[in-house]
């Protein structure tokens, strides 16, 4: 993309602008606070605070963060929930998603970490059952034994009732392999729905090798890797864990600092003198907090940028917050960008409007598209690229 260099110090409406306070560790961007303050701040969205007198070269960079790639890795899927992954022969333990931000697929520490802080809520996934002499694999199957002969050589059997016609017979004796064309040994009629047409009053085993019937078979758990059985009172527990966001709608804006920096970046490549976090007087004399705003270095021209993600989509309230200062404020152009959904009617709203509403499920297309909206813009009234 062809990029111009902006003007130093141009003038324009903003009357105030906010930094962005360096933060120390992953739960002062959640929480909305930093230790380096020494009062505390009311933080909206966790990223807008009040205004403080600290370099460009002390802000922070959340989004380069493991934590918070993670956060972002974990946005993406649909239950905002990780995993484990386990390896029964071998014992161990993974978490796959850690290999996408360069850490051990291994290191449960990492994600314990941000239990502590609050960002994710830890819950038990699955109880294995090991073997009490080798705990080291998790790799046991269950067996069933002839309380007599000692065989494996089980067969599970039910006695099986026709309703309508009242005939009773082992399932033996009845062939469902064909469930379309299956029909009762004794009255012939066709049976079309075994769940509503058959009743079980029964069950028991028998051993194909002594002919011997019983009610319950002997249970024992196999392990695997070792080739020898264990009782199942004796089977050692491990417990495996898996980790989801607490705060869905607050861990959905985690990363709005790096889609604006990039904006910020986007837009002063077009000759925009573009601010984060601002404050604007309308022309009611009201101000309003817009969260990007850029004013054209070589014309009258402006553009508001609103970010705006809801776990429940986008709707026509949070349209109604943009109408306000979009109506008072007047700029040439105004965005709304979202990962989340939208709701019906927002678009005809936006539309309506004149707001140019881009939803896309990452970042990356997100600022694809709004490169080429100020892109066809900025072409338009004479810029080249």
């Amino acid at each position: 993309m062809f990029r111009k260099k902006t003007v130093p110090n141009s003038k324009d409406e903003l009357t105030n602008e906010h930094k962005i306070p360096g933060f120390d560790n992953i739960s002062s961007i959640f929480k909305g606070k930093s230790t380096a303050l020494k009062n505390e701040l009311i933080v909206e969205n966790s990223l807008i605070e009040e205004s403080l007198n600290i370099s460009d070269t002390n802000i922070a960079k959340p989004s380069t963060n493991k934590a918070v790639q993670l956060i972002q890795e974990v946005q993406k899927r649909e239950d905002r929930t990780i995993k484990p992954f386990v390896d029964y022969n071998e014992g161990l333990l993974f978490y796959p998603i850690l290999s996408k931000i360069g850490e051990s697929q291994d290191n449960v520490t990492c994600l314990d970490d941000l239990v502590s802080d609050g960002i994710l809520e830890k819950k038990v996934y699955e109880k294995l059952i090991v073997c009490p002499i080798h705990p080291d694999t998790f790799s046991a199957s269950m067996r069933l034994y002839c309380p007599k002969c000692h065989s494996m050589s089980v067969e599970k059997l039910n006695l099986f009732e026709h309703k309508k016609c009242g005939y009773i017979t082992e399932s033996t004796n009845f062939d469902f392999a064909d469930h379309e064309n299956s029909n009762c040994p004794s009255c012939k009629k066709p049976i079309k729905n075994f769940e509503k047409e058959i009743r079980v009053p029964a069950m028991w085993y028998q051993c194909d090798d002594c002919s011997e019937k019983f009610d319950n078979a002997v249970i024992k758990l196999h392990c695997r890797k070792h080739e020898h059985d264990f009782d199942t009172n004796s089977g050692q527990f491990v417990t495996t864990f898996s980790y989801k966001l607490k705060n869905s709608e607050i861990s959905i804006n985690s990363d709005t600092n790096q889609i604006k920096d990039e904006l910020l970046k986007l837009l002063e490549g077009f000759n925009f003198n573009a601010k984060l976090n601002v404050s604007i007087k309308g022309k009611s004399g009201n101000v309003h907090e817009i969260p990007i705003y850029g004013k054209s270095t070589t014309s009258d021209e402006s553009i508001l940028i609103f970010i705006k993600n809801q776990s429940d989509g986008i709707d026509q309230s949070d349209m109604n917050s943009i109408l306000v200062p979009k109506l008072d404020i007047n700029p040439t152009n105004t965005l709304l960008v979202t990962v989340s959904g939208v709701n019906d009617g927002v678009e005809n709203l936006a539309v309506h409007y004149g707001i140019h509403l881009i939803s896309e499920p990452d970042f990356s297309k997100i600022l694809s598209r709004v490169e080429e909206f100020v892109s066809d813009w900025y072409s338009k009234n004479g810029g080249k690229k």
